[in-house]
């Protein structure tokens, strides 16, 4: 009985007390009202500086009960600058509750705050004036307030805070889904407990984007002094990914800017600290990850100001770590590093140290280590050392790069390197980088992304001397062509860091074959249709000795190929350069002078000796010509060649430019069913001239606008001896004049004949003959006496001219040369 009438009495007090509590919460509601609405305006007006706007304001008991909430829709408060209507905050909702016995003993202190889908805007202008000044100074003769600051929870959901500093030039963007915060405010000075959900979105500094797009956990513990200005970051956690970050120190900006602050990380992992970083910055390595030991420190301290800006020493590494790309299975194990960052200036963080110490690890069994030492990222002087042996294919699976598509083999590097970088863009200076250690390559294999050629299996010994490169027994293959250097990249180190920088090469070359045709191909032109695009960069200085066994450019396939080859200041000459090609043996000097726009002018010498006259023809595609033609020759050439001319940078022939004095001996030579010497059989006796034997045929020829000027030489066939002379023109027009003994007068009519007969100083009868038109349409015609010896003679005359000419050629300027779209002899796309 008496536990029953416990119970009823606990039941009926409990009754009691929600009774009066709601009754107490009502009551205040409805008689309370204006009054707190009241007093809770002319308090805020009498702490603010600035504007406030509510749309609506609304009190009720249930919303938060057993509180009474005041409920202020669509606020805005305007930002503390002169003249300026912008907001400072801005939220759709804002509750504040109030315990309804203290309403009713008119002590109107808020204890709770609710903010939904509020903005704040907080800004510093270019010259340090702020926006949030917003409060007024308090009054220190009252002897009462009205409103009180002790909020137990301030709950914020879907709001943003964007802080822009335009002096520092720093902008700040977090959004929080749900937080709750705890402030007790005595005076001036707050005591802030926040824990909850934050959204980084960006953090910029200096215009660049740190841990952006960010998922954290927040607990702060701080304390803020707006009398002096201070804030106090008491021990408090960010977590990021799983990675938990210490952070505590202080930021005072009362006369001022000062900071320390103190950033420590515990369990982190390689992901996490990458992703905080500029994505600018660590882009090719955001997708790695890391097991084992990643340690993570940070301390900003100094002051910020125009001119001066606080120091900041990062200190983070790995022990015993692993480290991986998800898409892979290679991995770094045992992974350990040393690492400070120090910047002294965070206004200019280009001048600033990097200090990697202990770089060391295994990947796929094979150990490496490693420093590096760097400073000014503007003008870096750097200091380092590399020892080990790495696998290619290993290293390009654990590090995608996009210009490599595959990669094999094996290189042992012992590296050495310190100096000044922009030493090594100075000739005078850049022996003071000093660069020492070689690389032992094994079997490697290179495929380029943008090049279509592999290099492959490629062995050999680099060995470095400050910018210096000696190669010894480099061997390997490029698509199809084979190599073997021996010799010295000059340069070769500044080359490769900086752009328009001179390389030099000082090499032997050994090959059993070079596909020049692919060579060419794999640097095509612009334009779609060409096959080739020859160009000879104005940074390259080579001298080559080579050795070729066999080379192949089209149709050409020459052999035993042997000389040297001097490339400077874009062009490219040789002395003497000696191979076998067409049955026979040429020896060659010349110059390529590959400076002008798309141009490359060519002189040359060479001698031709016991080189097959049809092969000629073939080689080069019976010079886009089907009058005469291989099929039509046989025989061995011996000839003295000088020759100058154009091409374009796709190597086609602008003949117009062509100019050439050949002398030349043929032997053993044959002219077969060649049509003009089948329709002479119409004026003279023989029936056979479609098949001419001769022993020997001499002539100097000589080639300049567009024609192919032939003096007078006699051809002694087994049918008959026949003088020839004449003028050949590129687009095929010919004027050929031909002098041949009439043993028997019954072929020709005398009448049409007269004027084209004579006899020779032994006695002979004579018959001259003229072949005009073209290759396509042309006409054997009586060359009348009146007009023979004038043409004869001019002819003589004329060849003498230009040959004389063309021995002065080069003591005057090369004309220049009008570039016609289709002007130029086409060598084809065999």
């Amino acid at each position: 009985m008496d536990i029953k009438r416990v119970v009823k009495k606990i039941i009926f007090y409990l009754v009691l007390t929600v009774v009066v509590v709601v009754t107490a919460s009502i009551l205040a509601t409805y008689l309370y009202r204006d009054r707190l609405i009241d007093h809770f305006i002319r308090e805020a007006n009498k702490s603010l500086n600035t504007p406030v706007h509510v749309d609506k304001i609304s009190v009720s008991s249930l919303k938060n009960f057993p509180s009474i909430s005041l409920t202020f829709d669509g606020v805005y408060i305007e930002e503390s600058f002169d003249k300026s209507s912008a907001p400072l905050l801005q939220a759709e909702k804002i509750d504040f509750t109030f315990n309804p016995i203290a309403v009713f003993r008119k002590n109107y202190t808020v204890e709770k705050v609710f903010i939904k889908k509020g903005f704040f805007h907080l800004k510093m202008d270019k010259n340090g004036n702020i926006n949030y000044d917003i409060f007024k100074q308090p009054d220190t003769t009252a002897t009462t307030q009205t409103v009180k600051v002790d909020l137990s929870k301030i709950v914020l959901e879907e709001t943003t805070f964007k802080y822009q500093n335009q002096l520092r030039n720093v902008d700040l963007d977090f959004t929080t889904p749900s937080l709750t915060a705890r402030l007790n405010a005595v005076g001036r000075v707050y005591d802030i407990l926040a824990e909850g959900k934050v959204a980084v979105n960006h953090v910029s500094v200096n215009n660049t984007v740190w841990a952006e797009n960010k998922q954290t956990q927040v607990e702060a513990d701080l304390k803020y002094n707006d009398e002096l200005k201070d804030l106090l970051i008491r021990p408090s956690v960010i977590t990021v990914n799983s990675s938990d970050f210490a952070v505590e120190g202080t930021y005072q900006f009362l006369e001022k800017q000062l900071i320390s602050l103190n950033v420590d990380g515990k369990d982190t992992d390689i992901q996490t600290l990458l992703s905080i970083l500029p994505h600018t910055m660590v882009q090719d390595f955001d997708k790695y990850q890391s097991k084992g030991e990643v340690y993570f420190s940070m301390i900003l301290d100094g002051e910020i100001g125009e001119k001066t800006s606080p120091k900041m020493t990062i200190n983070f590494g790995l022990n015993d770590s692993e480290l991986y790309h998800p898409d892979t299975r290679v991995k770094v194990t045992h992974a350990v590093l040393r690492g400070t960052f120090i910047a002294t200036d965070l206004n200019n963080i280009n001048n600033s140290v990097l200090d990697l110490k202990d770089i060391n690890g295994v990947v796929e069994d094979h150990n490496f280590k490693a420093n590096l030492y760097l400073k000014n990222f503007n003008t870096p002087y750097v200091k380092g050392n590399f020892e080990g042996k790495l696998d290619l294919e290993s290293v390009f699976k654990f590090y995608k790069s996009e210009s490599v598509q595959a990669g094999s083999g094996q290189l042992d590097a012992h590296l050495n390197f310190e100096g000044q970088v922009k030493d090594l863009q100075k000739k005078a200076s850049s022996g003071r980088f000093k660069t020492t250690g070689d690389i032992n390559l094994d079997a490697l294999t290179l495929k380029l992304s943008h090049y279509p050629l592999k290099l492959d299996n490629v062995s050999g010994n680099l060995l470095f001397n400050n910018n210096d490169l000696a190669l010894s027994d480099v061997s390997g293959k490029l698509g199809n062509s084979d190599f073997l250097l021996n010799g010295f990249f000059k340069n070769i180190i500044a080359y490769l860091l900086f752009e328009n920088e001179p390389v030099g090469i000082e090499s032997d070359l050994r090959s059993k074959f070079i596909d020049l045709d692919e060579l060419l191909a794999a640097n095509p032109g612009e334009e779609s249709d060409s096959k080739y695009k020859f160009t000879i960069s104005p940074k390259l200085v080579l001298k080559f000795d080579c050795d070729v066994d066999q080379l192949k450019f089209r149709r050409f396939n020459p052999t035993n190929i042997k000389g040297d080859l001097i490339v400077r200041n874009e062009v490219a000459q040789s002395n003497r350069i000696q191979f076998n090609a067409m049955g026979g043996s040429i020896t060659l000097d010349g110059k390529v002078d590959a400076s002008y726009d798309k141009l490359l002018r060519v002189n040359t010498s060479f001698a031709l000796d016991n080189i097959d006259v049809d092969s000629i023809f073939y080689v080069f595609e019976n010079f886009n010509q089907d009058f005469l033609q291989d099929k039509h020759l046989k025989g061995k050439i011996k000839a003295d060649v000088q020759a100058s001319m154009t091409f374009s940078d796709n190597l086609h022939l602008y003949p117009g430019s062509l100019v050439s004095n050949i002398s030349t001996t043929i032997i053993g030579g044959q002219l077969n069913n060649f049509e003009p010497m089948q329709r002479l059989s119409k004026y003279l006796d023989e029936d056979k001239l479609d098949h001419l034997i001769f022993s020997e045929l001499r002539n100097d020829i000589h080639i300049e606008n567009k024609k192919i000027y032939l003096p007078q030489m006699e051809v002694s066939t087994n049918v008959t001896d026949i003088k020839i002379s004449g003028i050949h023109t590129f687009d095929q027009n010919i004027d050929y004049r031909v002098i041949a003994p009439l043993r028997s007068k019954k072929k020709i009519d005398r009448d049409e004949a007269f004027g084209a007969i004579e006899e020779d100083d032994s006695g002979r009868t004579m018959l001259y003959l003229k072949i005009i038109g073209n290759t396509s349409d042309y006409l054997v015609l009586y060359d009348k006496e009146s007009v023979k010896k004038k043409i004869v003679s001019d002819i003589k005359k004329e060849a003498k001219e230009l040959k004389d000419a063309f021995k002065n050629k080069g003591k005057e300027e090369t004309p220049e040369i009008e570039l016609e779209e289709d002007d130029y002899f086409d060598w084809g796309d065999d």
